[in-house]
């Protein structure tokens, strides 16, 4: 495969990925209310999920899937912005590799768990005992794969990867420097949105704007590089 042939191949894989994680979120915002319904109660939550059906459960599949893909997009950002003068863009790749796969084990709880225990828990004939166990296994997973694994790792490591990689993006001619700019102020939105949890309330709009200004941002440098 030649150098063209790999950046004409590469931009159709950008655009597919940024794709599929804005297609998925919008179905699971409309379907789930997704994310405002993560600081509702428990049985809220899984009632909601319940409701939702197969075709929740099909977003939030696409949207593990499309967080998967940042393991491969962070390979190819690398090989398309590795230079000489660039020697701290293998770091940044790794943060992406890293965000990847935090998404993934965040997300997943909802594909197997939350589809498993929604099941037990709208069943009428289930006892207020096991109601009571399921919530607190629903918490524990919530908390510690959501909130620490998913929402506070992937978000730090895809924002220092983003980060990096606009900086990266700067002193090349392939991708616009503006562009690289745009990246760079992504990747900090999206870093800080961990810091609602310490009581900057705001974080959380501010990581949400970031990641659909990244979104667009992936499809422009997607087009760019399919017109080379």
């Amino acid at each position: 495969m030649n150098i063209i042939t790999f950046y004409k191949c590469s931009g159709v894989f950008i655009i597919m990925v940024a794709l599929g994680f804005t297609i998925s979120q919008i179905g699971i915002s409309k379907i789930f209310n997704y994310p405002q319904i993560l600081r509702s109660s428990t049985d809220v939550i899984l009632d909601k999920f319940y409701e939702g059906g197969v075709r929740l459960k099909f977003f939030w599949l696409c949207f593990a899937v499309s967080s998967l893909m940042l393991i491969p997009l962070s390979a190819i950002f690398y090989e398309i912005l590795n230079r000489s003068d660039t020697p701290y863009l293998i770091v940044g790749s790794a943060f992406g590799i890293a965000s990847g796969i935090f998404y993934v084990l965040g997300l997943m709880r909802w594909i197997f768990l939350a589809d498993s225990l929604s099941k037990e828990y709208t069943n009428k004939n289930i006892s207020a005992d096991k109601k009571e166990t399921i919530e607190v296994v629903f918490k524990a997973f919530h908390i510690y794969c959501g909130n620490s694994i998913g929402e506070t790792m992937g978000f730090i490591c895809m924002g220092i990867w983003i980060s990096i990689t606009g900086i990266s993006m700067l002193g090349g001619f392939i991708i616009p420097a503006v562009i690289g700019i745009g990246f760079i102020i992504c990747g900090i939105g999206i870093a800080i949105g961990p810091s609602e949890w310490l009581g900057f309330k705001i974080a959380n709009k501010i990581n949400k704007l970031a990641m659909k200004i990244l979104m667009v941002l992936l499809v422009i440098v997607s087009i760019r590089l399919i017109i080379l």
